[in-house]
Order: structure tokens, then C-alpha cells, then sequence
């Protein structure tokens, strides 16, 4: 495996903040000191990079403090270095939800191989992930639609509700901007 160069930078900001840190503050105390610039011309992709030499470095630097019997939480709004609970043991660590996520971070070719495309799809995903299931139904009544409803037959709804609803039309702005808002809600990537 590769030892990544963020490393000693990485694991000084930990030592600096020992109550923790958040992804965002390393990657900008990176920028701010080692001019960790842009990887790419694309934003998007540039940034997926930046994240990905930081988990990369943060899940090798737990692997290696646990044989020290230290742990490294990683969360991208906490990351905290502390001691092992008593009676955990490596193999309990490795065994964790967040082990996915370490192979997926460890491995350089998810690194070289990701593309602008790929990390269009990974954000597009994110999005339908984070509205919760309750938004959606709401909205799905807002529209007057089943839960099985496609894009299509969302936006051919919203079509069809704004033109009945819409303030210009002679409807009540309330209305619009509650079935406005339903259809953000159910089409968060547009």
C-alpha cells in the first residue's frame, strides 16, 4: 500500500485538536498550509480528489494507530483521536461499519480510476439519499401522484398543477409555491 503524504500533516492537525476535527477543516488547513491546490480542471472532480487523499490518509492512519492501541474516529464531521475502549480489539475495529467505507478509501485505483461522470453520479445518488422518505411521500401527495411515480410523471404533474396554480394564471401563490416546492423536493438534481 502506498503511504500517503498527508500523513504526518494529517495526524499533527489531530494532535492539535484533541476534542476533533471536521473533513472540511483538515482539507482547508491543508490549502491554507501545504498549497493543496486543485487537482483538475473540474470543481467537482477536483474536490472528490482532495476527499479522497484525506479519507485515504485518515484510514491508513487508523489502521496503523490501532496496532497502538488508539482510534481514530472518522466521520466527515468529527474526526477524533482517542484510546481504544477497553476489551476492543483490532479485529472488532476492522469489523465496523466504517470498514466499507476503509477499503473503498485504501484502494488508489478507486482514486485514479473515478471520473467528472462518476462523481456526477455519486452526487446525483447522495441527493436522492438525503431527502427522507417522508419528504418524498409529502410531496408525492402535493402532486397528487403514487409512490411508484417516474420523472416522467412527475414532470408532466408539476406541468399540469402549475398551469392550473400558478400566480400569473390567476392562482394562489401559496399553492404554487407549496407544488413548486414538492417537485425541488422530488427532483432534487435538476
Amino acid at each position: 500500500m502506498m503511504k500517503n503524504p498527508l500523513i504526518p500533516d494529517i495526524l499533527a492537525l489531530l494532535h492539535e485538536h484533541t476534542a476533533g476535527i471536521s473533513e472540511y477543516l483538515i482539507i482547508k488547513s491543508l490549502d491554507d498550509h501545504i498549497g493543496f491546490e486543485d487537482l483538475g480542471d473540474d470543481y467537482q472532480l477536483a474536490l472528490f480528489q482532495k476527499h479522497f487523499m484525506v479519507m485515504n490518509a485518515l484510514y491508513q492512519l487508523q489502521q496503523r494507530l490501532a496496532e497502538e492501541h488508539l482510534l481514530l474516529e472518522i466521520s466527515p464531521l468529527h474526526i477524533q483521536l482517542t484510546t481504544l475502549p477497553a476489551g476492543t480489539s483490532e479485529t472488532q475495529l476492522t469489523e465496523s461499519v466504517n470498514a466499507k467505507l476503509g477499503e473503498y478509501y485504501l484502494d488508489w485505483s478507486n482514486f485514479n480510476n473515478t471520473s467528472n461522470e462518476d462523481v456526477e453520479a455519486l452526487l446525483e445518488n447522495f441527493w436522492k439519499l438525503y431527502i427522507s422518505a417522508d419528504d418524498r411521500l409529502e410531496a408525492l401527495r402535493v402532486l397528487e401522484l403514487d409512490a411508484e411515480a417516474c420523472e416522467a410523471s412527475i414532470n408532466r404533474r408539476y406541468r399540469e398543477l402549475a398551469a392550473i396554480h400558478h400566480p400569473d394564471k390567476g392562482g394562489d401563490p401559496a399553492v404554487f409555491i407549496r407544488i413548486r416546492q414538492a417537485y425541488e423536493t422530488l427532483t432534487p438534481g435538476k
